[in-house]
């Protein structure tokens, strides 16, 4: 079978590799799409030196099942379907107590960190076929596209994050950036009964939120930038920030309006690091509540592909262009152009 391997700094090529063999408790999926992600295409720049080469990458990917082990009995061939990226044992007492998936103690957790028996790094998201064991499927029953079922990772993880906010209805809230994930997380928290403000320099971005249907969309140059934000949130602030930008001007930006009391949510990382100068005693005395995140709970999974599989989140306006797999350079050099939103490669 073919695959997409990230092999050195902007150096992404096709490879070949057999396909693998399923055992009885394990699913066998046709691939039909993979996302090119932040965390690709930092890799594919080099600007992710701990990610070694050669990388299998992928796991923003759906397809459907082309075989099934013996011992399933509730999928068959045919369904629509995305693996779960972060592969929890299900028996460890992080797993057992519905925890972040990044804190599972399991071996398969840590697998992608070892060379398999082809000299590759990853998990083969980008490839014909992946063989996955069948407690790490979900199924979806509407039929989206395959390039939209791939965003259930990502939007997973907005699920994580938000829910540690502990959102409310009719919460006015305020979300720094209007790329794929900021989009997704003003999405999520319009779903869960917010009122949402989003703050965006770049043109086509705030044109992109407006197309989704957030009329409440701020240029954060403007010199009223602040006025309206409280405006715009009735007059105090934002009950909760996420900050969806990995920049040094976003962090600030937060602060500058956060009034006291705020929830301020740290969604992005970006390499090389943001600096970050915070003040404790302002911390200290607008009680500000500081919330970090990343990866996601199988619960969230769980929410993830209903809001997908319902049309509750519309993702199909993220996806910038769709590429086939042979294309894969020409990909990652358009996943990784600023101001762009999530590439599709489209498998053969």
């Amino acid at each position: 079978m073919v695959f997409g391997a990230l092999v050195g700094d902007e150096c992404a090529e096709v490879r070949r590799v057999p396909i693998p063999e399923i055992g009885p408790d394990d699913v066998l999926i046709s691939i039909k799409s993979c996302n090119i992600c932040t965390y690709d295409y930092q890799q594919w720049l080099g600007l992710r030196p701990q990610q070694p080469y050669p990388m299998a990458w992928g796991h923003e990917d759906s397809g459907v099942i082309a075989a099934v082990g013996g011992n399933i009995k509730d999928l068959k061939v045919g369904d629509q379907v995305i693996a779960n990226h972060y592969r929890p044992c299900l028996q460890c007492t992080p797993c057992r107590l519905g925890r972040n998936m990044n804190m599972c103690e399991g071996e398969e957790a840590q697998q992608f960190l070892v060379k398999d028996q082809y000299g590759y790094y990853g998990g083969y998201g980008c490839a014909e076929y992946r063989r996955i064991a069948a407690k790490h499927i979900f199924t979806f029953q509407n039929n989206i596209p395959p390039e939209e079922a791939g965003f259930t990772e990502p939007l997973a993880t907005v699920v994580h994050g938000i829910r540690k906010m502990r959102p409310s209805v009719g919460e006015k809230a305020l979300v720094i950036g209007a790329g794929t994930m900021g989009l997704l997380n003003a999405q999520v928290l319009r779903y869960y009964g917010l009122d949402v403000t989003i703050s965006e320099l770049v043109e086509k971005k705030i044109s992109k939120a407006r197309s989704l249907g957030f009329d409440k969309v701020l240029n954060p140059s403007d010199s009223d930038f602040a006025s309206k934000v409280r405006t715009y949130t009735g007059g105090k602030g934002p009950d909760m920030i996420v900050i969806a930008v990995g920049a040094t001007s976003a962090y600030d930006q937060a602060f500058e309006v956060a009034p006291e009391g705020s929830r301020l949510l740290i969604f992005a990382a970006s390499f090389p690091i943001p600096s970050w100068s915070i003040h404790p005693n302002l911390v200290h005395y607008k009680c500000w509540e500081i919330h970090g995140t990343v990866g996601a709970a199988l619960s969230d999974y769980c929410e993830a592909v209903k809001l997908l599989d319902t049309g509750a989140v519309n993702v199909e306006p993220l996806i910038e262009a769709r590429v086939p797999l042979k294309d894969i350079q020409k990909a990652f050099e358009l996943a990784s152009t600023q101001g762009n939103y999530r590439i599709s490669v489209m498998l053969p």
